[in-house]
């Protein structure tokens, strides 16, 4: 069993604000309780607020157990089987306030699947480029190597074998590429049979845009709904449109294998895939909510 810290991206700064909101909460409560004098109240406070800030980030880490990974933050665990675990993900970011660039990384689950959430690891400055700046800490090479270890993907691969060179550690192992699973495809009728009329799930998809913040199984609805769509609109298209629909078809799937983290070989391949999700889907929607096929 091995444990990785993950203080190195959780910085104090980041917590001083937790800090400082409990120091004033003690330092009214001692000031007016008359236990001590404005000044000595004050030191606590302060001292209350250095502590916390210091201390929070030394609440979380990552450990390797023979049955899964187990992630702790502030000191409290969640576990999860390897079999839930899809591997690592990292999305590089810039902070539009500073100019700041980091890597966000993620634990990436198999349920729901997507890259853009999962429990927060914590995040590492890097180069404008997005490259490693050559000192990052062991501790995230020891991250990297653990993921390795396990034959789990890590989604910059570049980035992590950087770092993992820095500090004498072997590679990542080449990863497989995850494809479009193999299998009898559905035709249009087949996968879209429980499917609300064009014009219904129109209207329904416009008034449920806005989903970049939505929950993950809601945001991945809405992107396997809106190819699904595209792909019926360029099904039923006639003539001059049949071009134009089918273009958005693959964009709309590419869309979907992309949040899905699937490689199509081409925009065919990924409307295929997006025939053999939207089948799954409403075959589970029909069995949770039977005669019913909206959300």
């Amino acid at each position: 069993m091995r444990t990785v810290r993950l203080s190195f991206m959780h910085q104090w700064g980041s917590n001083i604000g937790i800090g400082c909101a409990l120091a004033l909460v003690a330092s009214v409560a001692l000031g007016g309780s008359g236990a001590t004098g404005p000044g000595a109240a004050t030191l606590i406070g302060v001292l209350i607020a250095v502590g916390v800030a210091v201390g929070v980030p030394h609440t979380f880490w990552l450990r390797e157990e023979e049955s899964g990974l187990t992630v702790v933050r502030l000191l409290l665990p969640r576990r999860y089987a390897w079999s839930e675990i899809r591997g690592l993900a990292m999305e590089f970011h810039e902070e539009i306030e500073t100019g700041g660039h980091e890597v966000i990384l993620r634990l990436r689950l198999t349920d729901p699947p997507g890259r853009f959430w999962g429990p927060l690891l914590g995040r590492v400055d890097v180069t404008e480029d997005d490259r490693s700046r050559g000192f990052e800490p062991a501790a995230l090479a020891e991250l990297f190597a653990l993921f390795g270890r396990h034959g789990l993907p890590v989604e910059q691969p570049d980035f992590a074998n950087a770092v993992l060179s820095l500090h004498g550690l072997p590679r990542l192992p080449p990863e497989p590429v995850r494809g479009v699973p193999v299998g009898p495809v559905p035709t249009a009728e087949e996968a879209y049979a429980r499917a609300p009329g064009v014009e219904e799930e129109e209207r329904h998809l416009a008034a449920w845009r806005n989903t970049e913040k939505s929950p993950p199984r809601e945001r991945r609805e809405y992107l396997l709904r809106g190819a699904a769509l595209s792909d019926r609109i360029a099904a039923l298209a006639e003539g001059d449109a049949v071009l134009a629909k089918a273009g958005q078809a693959r964009f709309s799937a590419g869309r979907l294998t992309e949040h899905d983290g699937v490689t199509a070989a081409d925009g065919e391949d990924a409307r295929r895939y997006v025939r053999q999700q939207y089948l799954v889907w409403s075959r589970a929607a029909a069995d949770r909510r039977p005669g019913r096929g909206g959300r």
